[in-house]
């Protein structure tokens, strides 16, 4: 079966910095296919093919396992290629020549032996006398000794910065079994460690089939959700933006996610960042590209609306079919909600109005819109004066229609306010991208799944 294709290894959302890190496969794969030769023809992890690391193992009850390789370079531009085993390897954590988990296997044996003892005794007591006090004991020193363990772990970042897992999870229960024995998160801490900067991951399934058949012998897999994506964010701090990958003012900007599930994200928008592809090469940076790169199942467009270059603020995307149809229907159908911020090159006469302007594209200066009252299509904006300030008005735009640079022409034509919003190149005195004073802050709309109604709020930086 073909696996659809993918340019992300993993990706995750760092609370601290407000920003969202992903690292793509890069050349991993090619190491990562010659890894799977490797353990074709050894059959055994080990460098001296010690009888506990054969892969016959993986051929057993336990079935497969998955394994990962990271592409990196040193200090002096040298590629490092690190391999990992998720978990243990038939019950052992360290194999030579493969990176070791994310905490002091001495210390962990160390804390679970005498425990693993303790609760082996109470199983063998409650064969003979099944009593509920017996159970619940049991069952109280293993969620101890879970928090215990996941204590041990111990996360490095790019930036130098090492976190338990409990801290960056934020909770000490309640954490899934397994998180942070992933290929990824080995592999990246190691990196961290080591001062090495990673380039690509691959992950790969190796062995029989798992029993749900969701792996397989052979395939190659993403970081898992579950358990990866909610640390990778925090692991992957530090890294350079790998989304952009060009050395523009616009790839500089960072993308930052606000809120995402499995049907929608709902981003904050630098100024100076494409909504949507434009035309040529030094145009493809924007938005959409960035989110399909984070997100290589979405739809092939997954915007439901859009911001213009210049201004800045919250969008939301569709992760699915479904989600961009009910999405583009409730923009359609005016059931959203949108508030802007704006600095006007001014002070209007009035507190507050409503603005209701038509206008069309000048087509012979696109992609200018001019006042048009006879083939102009309405556009219809509620403002509110918020404070003035050495001639300068703080302003909050609320559209009632969604028509293009609707508030900028409101804002600057003489049949609205007549006070262009400051930075504006097309109808102001901006002159460079980036420089408009005009933020997306305030977008409602319903969950395209769940029916709820979504809210989310942005300050801008002006």
């Amino acid at each position: 079966m073909k696996q659809p294709p993918s340019t992300t290894a993993c990706y995750g959302f760092c609370a601290d910095c407000g920003t969202s890190h992903a690292l793509p496969i890069g050349n991993s794969r090619q190491y990562a296919q010659e890894l799977m030769e490797q353990l074709e023809q050894h059959k055994n992890l080990h460098p001296k093919a010690h009888p506990e690391f054969s892969t016959d193992y993986l051929w057993g009850d336990a079935r497969g396992q998955m394994f990962g390789v990271l592409e990196c370079e040193d200090a002096d531009g040298n590629t490092v290629m690190l391999k990992a085993f998720s978990g243990q390897y038939n019950g052992e954590w360290l194999v030579d020549g493969w990176v070791p988990p994310l905490f002091d296997v001495d210390a962990f044996h160390q804390l679970t032996q005498p425990v693993y003892k303790e609760i082996a005794e109470l199983g063998e007591q409650i064969k003979k006398h099944p009593a509920k006090e017996l159970i619940e004991q049991r069952a109280e020193l293993s969620r101890n000794l879970m928090q215990e363990i996941h204590s041990l772990y111990q996360l490095t970042n790019f930036t130098g910065e090492t976190r338990p897992l409990s801290e960056i999870l934020n909770r000490m229960q309640g954490i899934p079994a397994g998180t942070g024995d992933c290929c990824a998160p080995k592999l990246l801490n190691h990196a961290a460690l080591n001062e090495l900067k990673p380039i690509g991951l691959s992950e790969f399934y190796w062995g029989k089939e798992s029993k749900s058949g969701e792996r397989q012998h052979g395939r190659f897999y993403p970081a898992c959700k579950e358990k990866c994506q909610p640390i990778l964010g925090f692991m992957l701090c530090g890294t350079e933006n790998l989304l952009a990958t060009k050395n523009t003012k616009a790839s500089q900007k960072k993308l930052g996610i606000i809120f995402t599930d499995n049907d929608c994200v709902v981003v904050d928008k630098p100024s100076g960042l494409l909504s949507v592809p434009g035309k040529g090469p030094e145009n493809q940076d924007c938005v959409t590209a960035r989110i399909k790169v984070l997100f290589p199942d979405c739809p092939d467009h997954p915007e439901v609306h859009r911001l213009d270059m210049d201004t800045s603020g919250l969008m939301v995307l569709a992760l699915t079919a479904d989600a961009q149809r009910e999405l583009s229907r409730q923009f359609h159908d005016r059931e959203t909600k949108k508030r802007y911020i704006a600095l006007l090159d001014g002070e209007p006469t009035e507190d507050e109005g409503l603005i209701k302007l038509p206008f069309r594209l000048d087509i012979d200066n696109r992609p200018m819109q001019i006042y048009d009252p006879v083939q102009g299509k309405l556009g219809i904006t509620r403002w509110k004066k918020l404070s003035v300030e050495n001639g300068i008005t703080r302003i909050e735009f609320q559209p009632v229609t969604g028509r293009t640079h609707q508030l900028r022409v409101h804002a600057a034509s003489e049949h609205g306010l007549g006070l262009p919003i400051i930075g504006d190149r097309l109808y102001g005195t901006g002159t460079a991208p980036g420089q408009l004073k005009l933020h997306a802050c305030f977008l409602r709309f319903t969950h395209p799944r769940t029916g709820k109604k979504m809210a989310f709020s942005s300050e801008p930086l002006f």
